[in-house]
This record gives C-alpha cells, sequence and structure tokens, in this order.
C-alpha cells in the first residue's frame, strides 16, 4: 500500500482500498464539520453549543451542508454518501426522497 502521509489521492481512491462506507450524519459550514447520528441530534447541538462557546455566531449551522462523513473522515454531500451506501450495501430501509439523497432514517 502507498505512503497515505505523503499521498494526495483520498484513501478510497487507492488500490486495495477497503470499501469505503457511510458512518454518521455530518454537517459542513465554511469547512467546519460537526458530526452525530442524525442531523441535529443531541450530540450534534453539543457540537455547535461549544463552537458558539467558543466564539462562533450562534447562526453558523442555519447554512451549514448537510451530508455525511465515510470512515476516513471524508465529508460527502447526501449524493455522494448514496452511492457509497449503495455500494456498500448499507441502504436497508427506504423512506421519501431517498432516490438520489441519502438520509439516516436509511441506515438504521
Amino acid at each position: 500500500m502507498p505512503d497515505l502521509s505523503t499521498d494526495t489521492l483520498p484513501y478510497h481512491l487507492h488500490p486495495g482500498a477497503k470499501q469505503r462506507r457511510v458512518v454518521c450524519a455530518a454537517n459542513r459550514h465554511m469547512g467546519s464539520i460537526v458530526t452525530g447520528a442524525r442531523h441535529f441530534d443531541p450530540i450534534m447541538r453539543e457540537q455547535i453549543d461549544a463552537r458558539v462557546h467558543g466564539g462562533d455566531d450562534p447562526a453558523w449551522w442555519r447554512g451549514s451542508e448537510q451530508g455525511f462523513i465515510d470512515q476516513w473522515g471524508t465529508f460527502m454531500t447526501r449524493e455522494e454518501a448514496l452511492a457509497v451506501a449503495l455500494a456498500a450495501g448499507q441502504r436497508i430501509y427506504r423512506c421519501g426522497g431517498d432516490e438520489t439523497k441519502l438520509f439516516s432514517e436509511n441506515l438504521y
């Protein structure tokens, strides 16, 4: 396997890389990412609150992009995450609107 510390390729594109999988919900805004089991669940809200107490504007997350992270911490849009979840056989439930986007309700 190549030396990943100096390579610029994303982990999942390396030859022999493990199957890429969706790990958890994530929101991204201006380079910052917060995570949780579901979007805006108590864990994610705690992270947002910690950022606010650290000096961030409380509204920083209102315009954030909802998506997911993979096992390497790479942010994926809902559309990208659907493709990954389908390839990994992770979508086990269906919900409205999930033809083109992944929702955490699809996973568990």
